[in-house]
């Protein structure tokens, strides 16, 4: 597996049009120097996410990395592993693949769409160090095998089918077989059918929020002048339309050749059109919560810009909106600046938002991703823990902590064990001073980040607590399917799921695993029937898989599930044991494993789940639930009963 740090590349990468092409020979650098030429609406900012050679459509993988095609034989995995959002490392999935330009996520299986195919591989969030290559399913092998427009673009329905775009493969012809068309078919490519017909070439799909209506970018015919025909963006809300290619070769503008052949009855013109040539390719319908309230359920489009007009247009992103009705209601520039004093430094291809409201865009011409952020502050990165490797002492009971990217850590602290009212949530700044966050909590234990938000256990409720301090009950006591008693840790996926486990009575009464969505509907995923006795640490081990770690028994599991389900099936599977009061479950940057003991004060270190383990620490109190620093060089322990988190050094057994 080959692996690229974020770093500046010099590859010339061509960004072929037809029989036209454009090149670049522009760093990170260079385009950090150009970021300034931009122009967006006051309070938004763009900085570089991530180095991508040639990216083109990106996918969202459930633990928050990711997927990124291209019109070359590559497909990349972007991991923004301490999630400060700025790429850790950029992996190479595959580099065996002809114009892999489609990715798309389903059921944690990776979607990639070639020229003449399209193929799947399992479970990419779990382990970036699989052999792809031997795991590769082709699913759909009938793509027509033509250069011209044959870079493809995917994505999954409302209706969980596979659309796939199809373009002609000429200027203006007459189209065969699947040709000029948008096809969909079920996951594992059966049942393939074509949904719309007369698309002459289409590299950008979504789903109307409210609707489901499937909408989609379209590009005129050239060779017709400046400003005809125009691009397009379309609506489908059935199967079986017709767009107009080739009798329209944009909106409703003839070709010369084709201005006097009859059209098919009843041709579906564009929901809206943009000026010729712009290249209108990927977009998202943003549905997030960090941008403006004006924002919600805009189109975002990413023009890719001209090549063959006499004055370069595009090179920018559209921001289309809709009215009451959901029809569009106006057109205009949201971010420009890529064409400056016309000179072209960048090409915005496609749209991806992410699950804390911000969008991602790459640039195939730069080889960068972007991401488009509104009224966040820039941060400091930490590069250590606090600056030291202190522990610190004072604390009541502390239970769990978690690092913030900004090298703040924040930790839970139970008070006086079963007294309600006094637990809190404690904030160590970076100079190693501390202040209470939050307060008139019960017995807080386990807390997670997510969004820039925590979330914390406690005892029969799960609490948001914002950096602000503000709290919020997010699952109330008569939210969960059974009387929860003793919730006890928290791990949240990569889309925002959180997962709390509640621990039972000493007998393991009452012992589950939950899962609150993002809407906030509580989910049971095993209850005290599951084999385990007292469910305490999580951690996610892949697309609807949590490894578990057994309280009551020192046992360590794995539990799989449904995670489409509202009464999921879940299988449970001992993978290791001998761990005493198992507690606490991280992976560190490497994925070694880590499990804490509370009950005899011990840290273990595993390759893998099944491993022997390794003592990494003893002589401890209590080792609580414990995290990995920003840096990924340590540990976070809290020792509950001494009253101390320790700093532990993570070092290779």
């Amino acid at each position: 597996m080959m692996q690229i740090r974020y770093k500046v590349l010099s590859a010339v990468i061509l960004a072929t049009l037809g029989l036209h092409a454009v090149s670049s020979m522009a760093g990170a650098a260079d385009v950090e120097a150009n970021l300034s030429k931009l122009h967006m609406p006051p309070g938004f900012k763009v900085e570089i996410y991530a180095e991508v050679p040639g990216a083109r459509q990106m996918a969202l993988g459930t633990n928050g990395n990711v997927y990124v095609g291209t019109r070359g034989n590559n497909v990349y995995a972007v991991v923004d592993k301490n999630k400060d959002h700025k790429a850790d490392k950029v992996v190479v999935m595959m580099d065996d693949l002809k114009v892999a330009n489609g990715v798309a996520m389903y059921n944690g299986n990776l979607y990639v769409a070639e020229q003449n195919r399209i193929t799947r591989y399992a479970a990419p969030d779990f382990d970036l160090s699989l052999p792809f290559k031997q795991m590769r399913e082709v699913i759909y092998d009938k793509l027509p095998d033509k250069a011209h427009h044959g870079w493809r673009y995917i994505t999954f329905g409302p209706d969980s089918k596979l659309y796939v775009t199809v373009g002609a493969p000429c200027n203006i012809c007459n189209a065969e077989g699947i040709e000029a068309s948008i096809i969909r078919m079920n996951p594992d490519g059966s049942n393939v059918e074509t949904f719309a017909k007369g698309v002459r070439n289409s590299v950008g799909m979504d789903f109307q929020p409210g609707t489901n209506v499937l909408h989609f970018t379209d590009n005129g015919v050239d060779m017709m002048g400046d400003d005809i025909p125009h691009d397009e963006l379309n609506a489908a809300p059935k199967k079986d339309m017709h767009f107009g290619f080739p009798f329209f070769a944009g909106g409703e503008a003839r070709q010369s050749e084709w201005k006097d052949k009859t059209p098919p009855k009843n041709v579906a013109f564009p929901a809206t059109e943009f000026q010729a040539h712009s290249a209108n390719l990927g977009f998202k319908f943003y549905t997030g919560k960090q941008f403006p309230t004006e924002y919600q359920n805009n189109a975002i489009i990413a023009q890719h810009g001209s090549w063959n007009r006499s004055k370069p247009v595009g090179y920018q992103l559209m921001r289309v909106t809709f009215d009451d009705k959901h029809q569009v209601k106006s057109s205009e520039v949201f971010i420009d600046g890529w064409l400056a004093n016309g000179e072209i430094w960048g090409r915005p291809n496609d749209v991806l938002q992410m699950p804390d409201g911000s969008l991602l865009v790459s640039d195939d011409y730069n080889d960068i991703i972007y991401r488009v952020s509104y009224g966040e502050q820039s941060a400091p990165v930490a590069k250590a823990v606090n600056g030291s490797t202190k522990t610190l002492t004072g604390l009541q009971m502390p239970e769990s902590s978690i690092a913030h990217p900004d090298g703040r850590v924040f930790i839970t602290e139970i008070g006086e064990f079963g007294k309600n009212g006094d637990g809190k949530v404690t904030v160590m700044n970076t100079d190693g001073s501390t202040k209470t966050l939050a307060d008139g909590l019960d017995d807080p234990k386990g807390i997670d980040l997510f969004n820039n938000q925590l979330y914390v256990a406690d005892v029969n409720q799960v609490v948001r607590v914002g950096l602000d301090g503000k709290k919020t009950v997010i699952a109330k006591p008569t939210d969960f399917q059974d009387a929860p008693i003793f919730l006890n840790d928290i791990e949240i996926d990569g889309v925002g799921n959180v997962y709390v486990s509640d621990s039972g009575d000493d007998n393991g009464k009452h012992g589950a695993i939950y899962k609150i969505t993002p809407a906030g509907k509580v989910i049971q995923i095993i209850n005290d029937k599951s084999g385990i006795k007292r469910p305490n640490g999580l951690l996610m081990d892949g697309p609807n898989k949590l490894l578990v770690a057994d309280f009551g028994t020192g046992k360590l599991f794995q539990v799989t599930f449904d995670g489409a389900s509202n009464k999921p099936k879940a299988k449970v599977t001992l993978l290791n044991s001998g761990f005493g009061g198992a507690d606490g479950l991280i992976r560190d940057t490497n994925g070694v494993l880590y499990v804490s003991d509370w009950a005899s004060g011990k840290v273990w270190q595993l390759s893998e789940p099944k491993a022997t383990p390794q003592l990494l620490t003893e002589g401890h109190q209590s080792a609580a639930d414990i995290s990995l620093s920003i840096d990924g060089q340590f540990i976070l322990m809290p020792d509950m009963k001494a009253g101390q988190l320790v700093v532990l050094p993570i070092s290779s057994k």
